[in-house]
């Protein structure tokens, strides 16, 4: 990387590894959209079985790099969590010995999704003097998430809001959690991002017959699968003429819901897996609506990949989803109301209610396009740095 420039080193909490491809890929996005206008370096530090050293890995395109370094996971059970502790923080001094053999020149640091980052913040902070901003991307501040309660974690997370030059947050509900647990500061909202040169649409990809789809993690206590699956019995049950394709999950949830769905006796239900961005889009491309029928979410990417696709977003009030979802991108149903989303998606599938894929494109093109969002990061870091 030029060492003429100032880089923006992106710290992460979450991000993808060649063992876990799709964790955090939203950082990933953020890096690529402001490479487009400054340099920038991510740095992640992450555990596995497969390692006893500690490895770092770079890989470079334009004006984005990363930086991964892999190191062994502990696997001492009664002091696990020092041993973890340890290894972490060694992590990422190795990584910023690689930044100062390098000779990287850094104008400004942003933490993404702030704990377990925020331990490793002060080992760059206090080497480059720069200021910092925050990139929230956690549902753990939610009370129907409720997983912000480990003093750890609540102390390293105060800390690093009360020094922050801004906090990115991707829902306002989200913010108003934060705003309730105390944590006060210079909040903005930031959309995710969305490859439009990927994700589009593709009129003539459409499958011939009515094509859902659902994309995620398939956690059950935050996307509601189980809840999903009943609805789409339902429409079977009323003779709908449809298919659903459920893409994501690991081995194990892609087995136990595809014997959920026998249990159903679903007949028109697949489960594929992880698949690739370029394949999501594929799919996206063919399908006719998303469904994402979460108990809580933030900023779904997902939501918003879909909408570029000129995709009808049927999902839950949860997160941004309220503020984002007009009757012209789709429709909202309170959180586990069942009958109502099945209602919407038979008015759907009979053609009862249309959508302006148009107006999908045009809010994904003014709102969460690589160029928008990166000149949002980019015109905060020239004035906030100058």
């Amino acid at each position: 990387m030029s060492q003429d420039k100032q880089t923006i080193l992106f710290l992460a909490s979450w991000y993808p590894t060649p063992h876990n491809k799709n964790h955090g890929i939203f950082i990933r996005n953020h890096a690529l959209a402001l490479s487009k206008f400054t340099p920038v370096i991510v740095v992640y530090a992450y555990s596995t079985d497969t390692t006893v050293e500690f490895k770092i890995t770079k890989n470079k395109q334009g004006n984005f790099e990363e930086w991964l370094l892999e190191y062994p996971k502990s696997t001492a059970p009664l002091i696990s969590f020092f041993i973890k502790y340890l290894r972490f923080k060694k992590a990422y001094k190795l990584l910023l010995l690689e930044l100062i053999k390098d000779n990287i020149s850094v104008k400004a640091i942003q933490l993404n999704v702030i704990f377990p980052a925020a331990l490793a913040l002060p080992i760059f902070k206090d080497h480059y003097k720069v200021p910092y901003t925050i990139v929230e991307h956690w549902s753990g501040y939610l009370p129907e998430d409720g997983n912000y309660k480990s003093g750890i974690v609540k102390d390293a997370t105060a800390k690093a809001i009360k020094g922050a030059s801004k906090i990115y947050y991707v829902s306002e509900k989200q913010k108003q959690a934060m705003l309730g647990h105390g944590l006060t500061g210079n909040f903005e909202l930031l959309y995710n991002v969305v490859d439009t040169d990927l994700f589009k649409e593709n009129k003539s990809a459409k499958a011939k017959r009515p094509l859902l789809l659902h994309v995620s993690s398939l956690v059950e206590r935050e996307k509601n699968i189980s809840g999903t699956l009943r609805i789409i019995q339902k429409l079977q049950a009323s003779n709908y003429d449809f298919d659903l394709l459920v893409i994501g999950g690991n081995t194990e949830t892609v087995s136990h819901y595809t014997n959920e769905a026998k249990k159903l006796q679903l007949t028109n239900t697949t489960f594929v897996g992880e698949r690739t961005p370029a394949q999501v889009a594929t799919y996206m491309q063919q399908a006719h609506a998303l469904i994402l029928f979460s108990n809580y979410e933030g900023m779904p990417v997902v939501v918003l990949e879909a909408l570029a696709c000129g995709l009808p977003v049927f999902a839950s009030k949860v997160g941004q989803l309220p503020n984002l979802i007009t009757n012209y991108l789709g429709k909202l149903v309170d959180i586990g109301d069942e009958k109502a989303l099945e209602n919407n998606l038979k008015e759907f599938l009979d053609g009862k209610i249309k959508f302006s894929s148009e107006k999908m494109i045009s809010f994904i093109s003014e709102n969460a396009s690589q160029e928008i969002v990166g000149k949002k990061l980019a015109d905060f870091y020239t004035v906030a740095c100058s």
